[in-house]
């Protein structure tokens, strides 16, 4: 009897040690919701595309998705459709999709991409010397950034920048890709957040 009792006690202490030490872990979880929290939602808008010479190329209509990821991470989901002559409904649009997963780096506000080659592979970082980009986010206040670098095979590199800056309504983009240190393009624009 007395061992079935102090079995049931020991049991009944686990829920309560459980709840110590995840209160213990909690103050680094609000404090990513903190950090993140703003930015969770779903965005609808467009954008702008200007050349190297700063004249506009073209249109977008732009979809991003921005979620709770794994491991205290986030996962960011950006749709483009670029427009013919303002219009989606017309032969040469074109669309485009992409996800990248973002866990924290070993610093406050930086995210690194955790990418998958496949379903039975493991996660790893990107190799740009394998043609992989590298890709990395940071949380500065009212900006997420997710910043992209990779090296051509003929040994020049590119980076890019793509900052989504909240506002009352939604977020505003903006955008820059370089090369070889000369910017080659940029992209502006307003989205509204949607249920």
């Amino acid at each position: 009897m007395a061992l079935g009792l102090r079995s049931a006690r020991q049991w009944g202490a686990m829920p309560f040690l459980a709840f110590l030490l995840a209160l213990a872990a909690a103050p680094a979880a609000w404090a990513l919701k903190a950090e993140l929290g703003p930015f969770i939602g779903t965005y609808v808008g467009t954008a702008q595309v200007f050349g190297e010479d700063g004249e506009v190329e073209g249109e977008r209509d732009m979809t991003i998705q921005i979620e709770e990821g794994p491991k205290d991470g986030f996962v960011i989901t950006w749709v483009n459709v670029s427009l013919v002559d303002g219009r989606r409904d017309v032969p040469g649009v074109e669309r485009r999709v992409a996800t990248a997963t973002f866990v924290p780096a070993d610093r406050d506000g930086v995210y690194i991409e955790e990418m998958r080659g496949s379903l039975f592979e493991r996660r790893h970082l990107a190799d740009p010397l394998e043609g992989e980009p590298m890709r990395w986010a940071r949380v500065d206040g009212d900006r997420l950034g997710v910043f992209s670098f990779g090296i051509l095979e003929d040994g020049r590199y590119g980076l890019q920048s793509y900052e989504r800056i909240l506002t009352e309504v939604g977020l505003d983009i903006e955008f820059r890709a370089v090369l070889d240190g000369q910017v080659v393009r940029t992209i502006t624009g307003h989205t509204v957040r949607v249920e």
